[in-house]
């Protein structure tokens, strides 16, 4: 084997004990610190400890058990479809010359199946093809997730993609070193000042404050270095979003008992806000894109949508969870009839477009 291919038998033995240590980490840190907390704070910030509590079970929870619905229903047909702007918005690739005594460093968080840290690796091989004078040919990727099976299903796939290129012989003069950490993007588990690059792929939506995640990606990237995410639109323009809402409201529950508090989905979805939010945090030359031509061509009618919705989610999940018998058909019912409507009988696909908002932390 090549010896500049990194996933050696060592390396992968090796990041799995420090993968499982983490995660032992992490439950360790988050139980003790909401226990000092709790210990140290008023009534209402023991409420908002208990709810963010409550929210991150839930979505450790589902996506234990989501992570493969999600990876065929949301993943491959649709969520790659904000890849290139997420990683140039990003600040990947570097545009300038990045010294080789230290790798460029990209963080992806809530890396789920592994698709953003795929295609920085193809980035990074299109330029190593395109320029004799490489800008840069060391890179170190870490993708965090909170759930050790999408960082199993994200491995998998970015061993079989530089499998592939090392068959080719394409990886000779590019360095990969590429890790999975078990973690929280509230609490990023890394030192100060030591990212170039942080992209977040519709993970911001699953956070419980994701104004915390802001500040710690201000934190450890390094000056200069940027953060993008992505989000989706409001429902009023996400069609399989307002398709299933809408039917909840009209012939089902929409307040499910028992269901965590989180924030509103879409809040991201809103361009000035979401640049306002960074703008607090510290971040400076702030953009928000929206990327208004993704479609969702693996939906092919409502029946199929609803799946997708119950098996490959988080909080909708949760609600089409809570629903009677009665109530689940008649969503199914409305959803297919909707679907028909919106796509004009399948003619055309249902319309999902994300909004892309990024900053850079000031030298």
């Amino acid at each position: 084997m090549n010896p500049k291919m990194l996933l050696t038998a060592v390396a992968f033995v090796h990041r799995r004990q420090l993968q499982h240590r983490r995660h032992c980490l992490v439950a360790k840190q988050q139980n003790s610190v909401v226990l000092r907390r709790a210990m140290t704070s008023s009534s209402d910030d023991v409420d908002d400890i208990d709810k963010a509590g409550r929210f991150f079970e839930m979505e450790q929870r589902n996506w234990e058990k989501g992570f493969d619905a999600y990876d065929k229903g949301f993943g491959r047909p649709l969520t790659r479809q904000t890849i290139s702007t997420l990683l140039s918005d990003g600040g990947f690739p570097p545009s300038t010359n990045i010294s080789e005594e230290r790798p460029f460093k990209l963080l992806d968080v809530a890396t789920g199946p592994g698709f953003v840290l795929s295609g920085a690796i193809d980035a990074a091989m299109k330029i190593n093809r395109s320029e004799e004078n490489h800008r840069c040919s060391n890179y170190q990727f870490i993708g965090l997730d909170i759930t050790q099976n999408f960082l199993n299903m994200a491995k998998r796939r970015i061993d079989a993609q530089l499998q592939h290129y090392q068959q080719q012989k394409e990886e000779e003069n590019v360095h990969f070193n590429i890790d999975f950490v078990v973690g929280s993007a509230e609490s990023l588990p890394f030192d100060d000042e030591s990212f170039d690059s942080i992209v977040c792929n519709f993970g911001i939506l699953h956070f419980f404050h994701p104004d915390a995640f802001l500040r710690e990606s201000f934190r450890v990237l390094r000056p200069g270095g940027r953060v993008c995410f992505s989000a989706w639109a409001p429902p009023d323009r996400t069609e399989g979003f307002r398709i299933t809402l809408e039917s909840i409201a009209a012939v089902g529950n929409p307040n499910v008992e028992g269901l965590p508090e989180g924030p509103n989905f879409f809040d991201f979805g809103d361009s000035n806000q979401a640049m306002k939010v960074l703008k607090d945090v510290g971040f400076e030359e702030t953009k928000s894109v929206e990327l208004s031509e993704m479609q969702w061509t693996s939906i092919n009618n409502g029946s199929e949508l609803y799946d997708v919705m119950l098996q490959g989610t988080s909080r909708t999940r949760e609600v089409l969870l809570g629903q009677t018998q009665d109530e689940s058909r008649a969503i199914v019912s409305l959803m297919a009839q909707k679907y028909a409507t919106v796509t004009n009988s399948g003619k055309r696909y249902l319309a999902m477009p994300a909004v892309i908002t990024s900053g850079r932390k000031p030298e």
